[in-house]
């Protein structure tokens, strides 16, 4: 991870090659999330009763952080399986390729950022001194889409069907996470999100950008998790590292 030049010059080679001769580039990811976000707000506000002004942000947000947290995670899986050619010919660490896609969706995430913030401010939220905590959170999701990529990129490279099986969880999981609705919403089933750890690595960005303040919960969850995650990452890498270039 200390080779922010290579992962971080390949993951800008990649955002350009994709949106190259593009007008707009990377804010066309930024048009089709604010695009399902008018739409699918006035949908469910209406569904679920909610105020549109305190709906649209929340939903707004959340399909932001979704978006990249869920890129990251499946894009992650085939990190090694699509860097085989280069695995092949050029001895450099591994997680360079995982680090590599988390970088490029964190660098396209960063571009919705300051138009997230003017949505915000035109619905009617106000910056609060908690909006400094978006910095912390905003590590904390990067850093997520490192072990989580490292793990799940050396599990579908050894094993392939567990790549569709990542992309049905991730479907499935987008509708039990308090995306599209509200923890409160749930009331005595409420526990259904506070034991969803996708919810607390999104609540930690969406919360301050709210002006709302992050229960505890959602620090120990995204801390801890981040703490296990790269420890398990590690012992997966140290005892597989040697073998990857077979199962390619």
């Amino acid at each position: 991870m200390r080779s922010t030049h290579v992962w971080g010059a390949l993951g800008w080679h990649d955002i350009r090659q994709r949106y190259r001769r593009s007008v707009l580039g990377p804010f066309w990811f930024t048009l089709s999330t604010f695009i399902m976000v008018g739409v699918l707000g006035v949908l469910y506000s209406t569904l679920l009763k909610q105020d549109v002004k305190t709906y649209l942000p929340y939903l707004g947000v959340g399909l932001v952080l979704w978006q990249y947290l869920s890129t990251t995670i499946q894009e992650g899986s085939n990190a090694l399986i699509g860097a085989g050619f280069i695995i092949k010919q050029l001895r450099m660490p591994v997680t360079i390729h995982v680090a590599r896609i988390a970088w490029r969706n964190f660098a396209i995430l960063m571009h919705s950022l300051p138009v997230l913030v003017l949505f915000l401010l035109a619905m009617g939220n106000r910056p609060s001194m908690e909006f400094l905590l978006v910095i912390p959170g905003l590590i904390l999701i990067l850093l997520h889409g490192v072990w989580t990529g490292v793990i799940l990129s050396i599990a579908c490279l050894r094993f392939r069907d567990i790549l569709p099986i990542v992309s049905n969880f991730l479907q499935v999981a987008f509708f039990f996470t308090p995306i599209m609705w509200m923890p409160e919403l749930l009331k005595e089933r409420a526990w259904i999100a506070h034991y969803n750890p996708l919810y607390h690595m999104i609540e930690v960005v969406r919360a301050p950008l709210l002006g709302t303040p992050i229960h505890w919960e959602s620090w120990a969850w995204s801390i801890g998790l981040l703490v296990v995650g790269f420890a398990l990452a590690q012992w997966i890498m140290q005892t597989s590292r040697n073998r990857l270039t077979y199962w390619l």
